[in-house]
C-alpha cells in the first residue's frame, strides 16, 4: 500500500503532462501544409498530401538538397516518383525524424541523403529535443500560440496542399562564384573532414531505419564549389563503406556518389549555374544534375516508371504544367 501511495502521484503527474502536451500539440500544430496555415516548411511536408505509397524515392538534407534536385524534372524525364523533404539549415536529427514521418504514409525504395547535412554540428540535447518534438509537436510549434486562429481550435492537422515542385526550391537568377573558390575546388587531398561522434551516431540510425525497412540508402554530394572539398569526400566515402558493410546480407545497399568529381557528365558552369556565388545551384544547374541523376536512379535502383500510373495522374502528370509555371 505504501508503494502504491508513492507511485500513484508520479503516475498521475506523468499522465496529466502527457495528456496536456498531447492536447497542446494538436492545438498549436499547423492544420495544413501551407504558409497561410502557419507552416514554415510547407514544401518539405507536401508528401503528406500525396496518395499513399506513391513515392519511391525520398531526398533528405538541408538547402543543398532542395536546390539541387527537382523531382518533377526526373518524373517528366524517366517517370520516377521522388520527393525532396530537405529543409534549410537542417541537421541529421531533422533528417532522421523526417524519414520516420515519411514512413507513416509512404514506402520508398530509396532514400537519398544529401551529404552537406552530415557535417552540421549539433549536440545530444538537440538530438533528444528532436525526438521529443516528434512525439509532442508543441515543443516545435510553441510560438504558434501567438498567431492561433479560430479554425485551430477543434481541428486536427490534415495536410491537403499538393506541391507542384515536390519540395524543390527554384531560382532563375545567377551570381558567379568567386575565382578563389573555383581555383581551389576539389583540390586533391587524402585528409579526412572530422565528423563528431553524435553525427556518426545519428547517421548510423538513419542507415539502420533504411535497412530495417528494406530501403536502399544513397549518400549524394551535389555540386557546391563553396561547401565541398576532398576531405569531406573522403569522409563520406569512408562512412558509406562502413555502413554498406553493416548492411551486408540485408538485401539493401549504402552507396556514395559525389557529383563534384563528375564534371565530365555534370558540367556545372560556376559562372552561370549558381544562384549565390557557388553555394547553391540555380535552375540551370539543377537541370544538369537531374539530366544525369534521373536515368541513373531509374536504372541503378530499378525504379518504376510511373508516367502511366493512374495513381500519379492527378498529383504528378497533371501538375507538370503548373510546375513549369512556378519555376
Amino acid at each position: 500500500m505504501q508503494l502504491i501511495k508513492k507511485i500513484l502521484p508520479v503516475f498521475l503527474t506523468a499522465a496529466f503532462l502527457t495528456i496536456s502536451l498531447g492536447g497542446l500539440s494538436i492545438l498549436v500544430s499547423p492544420k495544413n501544409n501551407t504558409q497561410d496555415a502557419g507552416h514554415d516548411a510547407w514544401a518539405a511536408y507536401g508528401f503528406e498530401a500525396e496518395p499513399e505509397d506513391v513515392i519511391d524515392t525520398v531526398i533528405l538534407g538541408d538547402s543543398e538538397s532542395r536546390t539541387s534536385v527537382s523531382p518533377m524534372e526526373m518524373y517528366h524525364d524517366v517517370g520516377i516518383t521522388c520527393y525532396c523533404c530537405g529543409i534549410n539549415s537542417e541537421d541529421l536529427c531533422d533528417s532522421r525524424q523526417m524519414l520516420l514521418r515519411v514512413l507513416r504514409s509512404q514506402k520508398p525504395k530509396l532514400v537519398i541523403l544529401e551529404t552537406n547535412v552530415i557535417f552540421t554540428s549539433f549536440d545530444w540535447k538537440r538530438d533528444l529535443l528532436s525526438v521529443a518534438g516528434s512525439i509532442f509537436p508543441v515543443i516545435v510549434w510553441h510560438d504558434r500560440w501567438k498567431s492561433l486562429k479560430r479554425e485551430d481550435f477543434g481541428r486536427v492537422p490534415d495536410y491537403t496542399s499538393v506541391e507542384a515542385r515536390k519540395g524543390y526550391y527554384h531560382a532563375r537568377v545567377y551570381n558567379e562564384a568567386p575565382t578563389y573558390l573555383k581555383d581551389n575546388y576539389m583540390t586533391e587531398s587524402s585528409d579526412l573532414e572530422p565528423l563528431d561522434g553524435i553525427n556518426r551516431h545519428v547517421l548510423a540510425q538513419i542507415a539502420s531505419i533504411c535497412r530495417e525497412n528494406g530501403i536502399n540508402l544513397l549518400l549524394l554530394s551535389t555540386p557546391s564549389v563553396k561547401n565541398w572539398n576532398m576531405p569531406r569526400h573522403n569522409t563520406c566515402e569512408k562512412e558509406a563503406e562502413y555502413l554498406n558493410e553493416k548492411a551486408a546480407g540485408s538485401g539493401v545497399s549504402v552507396e556514395y556518389v559525389d557529383m563534384n568529381l563528375m564534371t565530365d557528365v555534370i558540367p556545372i558552369d560556376w559562372d552561370f549555374d549558381t544562384r549565390d556565388e557557388g553555394d547553391h545551384l540555380n535552375n540551370d544547374g539543377m537541370r544538369k544534375v537531374c539530366a544525369w541523376l534521373g536515368p541513373y536512379l531509374a536504372q541503378h535502383y530499378q525504379l518504376k516508371d510511373h508516367r502511366d500510373d493512374p495513381a500519379c495522374r492527378k498529383t504528378w502528370t497533371d501538375m507538370y504544367d503548373e510546375y513549369l509555371r512556378q519555376i
